[in-house]
């Protein structure tokens, strides 16, 4: 074999160990400034679902029974401080719990060895979100709810509706994309699934929860300014906690829900969609296409309001809220 054949075969072998082995072998420290869980939640409250520890944060209603129970649900990289601002006036008309779903806020990251969890499935998977929000309502005791998601939290309400119908008294969806099968992924499966990757990716994720994070959270507003130094802490909080890289890497590797295409015209419970008309992230076509497609929806816009109204436009959205709990006969103290 001549000689430069030889040493091309051997810098392309470098290159591939390069590509393939030193990410399996190369020490990833932890990221810093990250701590226990039990240290951040300190004085919070887990409810244990499927072996899971979901932060659970309780609004009691104090009117008179029989109301209707809220289950809010918060979109990607926010968790349940989000909802802060409305449930207290939420629980007027019944009991609130607001819940992080895994991977965000204080609820439990558990963390993959190989591809087994310890508790025995992938927290992360579309599907796992939905049999936690019903395992939740199990573990609570709440046999029907109105599920109110905002984002991504918006399908998971959507999803459990679709599969357990029983269990959903009404939906308001904030801000829900619904056209995500459209959108090509940001990398192929094989990829995002590779040993490879599961190690590196959530390196990658810490850059950027930095610099392109803050603009992500920024993007979320119609009006920047409205992003208040306390808005900031609380969110910063789902980074502040050990395992959170590796555990936002799971949730980015697990999949979408499965297409819509069809299926919202079972849905016959009664729906409000909301929509920030400052938007720049989910379309307000997304919004039209629930109203269109759902048998029992209406629509109402916010305007100079981005993708979480109940951060940023508080009042309007309960005032949109009240109204459509009156007309629906879910108002129960008003």
């Amino acid at each position: 074999m001549p000689f430069r054949i030889k040493v091309s075969l051997i810098i392309v072998a470098l290159l591939l160990a390069l590509v393939f082995v030193v990410p399996l072998v190369v020490p990833i420290p932890a990221p810093q400034g990250a701590r226990p869980l039990a240290e951040v939640a300190q004085g919070a409250e887990l409810v244990e679902v499927s072996g899971v520890g979901l932060h659970v944060a309780r609004y009691p209603h104090e009117g008179a029974a029989p109301a209707p129970t809220f289950v809010l649900l918060h979109d990607y990289a926010f968790w349940s401080y989000a909802f802060e601002p409305i449930a207290p006036a939420l629980a007027a008309h019944g009991a609130v719990v607001a819940f992080d779903r895994p991977g965000f806020g204080l609820s439990e990251r558990p963390l993959p060895e190989g591809d087994r969890y310890a508790v025995g499935f992938d927290p992360y998977t579309p599907e796992a979100q939905v049999a936690l929000t019903v395992g939740l309502l199990d573990a609570l005791g709440v046999e029907q709810a109105v599920l109110v998601g905002n984002g991504m939290g918006g399908r998971v309400a959507l999803d459990t509706a679709l599969a357990h119908p029983e269990r959903v008294r009404a939906l308001v969806l904030l801000d829900t994309p619904v056209s995500l099968e459209e959108t090509a992924r940001a990398a192929p499966g094989w990829l995002l699934n590779s040993p490879q990757m599961r190690r590196l990716g959530p390196v990658f994720l810490r850059q950027l929860a930095e610099g392109p994070g803050e603009q992500l959270l920024l993007g979320a507003f119609a009006d920047e300014g409205a992003v208040t130094p306390e808005i900031r802490a609380r969110h910063a909080v789902t980074t502040s906690v050990e395992g959170w890289d590796r555990a936002l890497w799971e949730v980015s590797r697990a999949g979408r829900p499965a297409s819509l295409a069809g299926r919202l015209g079972a849905l016959a419970v009664p729906t409000l969609v909301v929509a920030g008309e400052a938007d720049a992230t989910v379309p307000l076509s997304d919004a039209e296409r629930l109203v269109s497609e759902l048998p029992d929806a209406e629509l109402v816009t916010l305007p100079a309001c981005g993708r979480v109204p109940q951060l940023e436009c508080p009042e309007p959205l309960m005032q949109a809220l009240e109204a459509w709990l009156q007309r629906t006969g879910l108002a129960a103290t008003l």
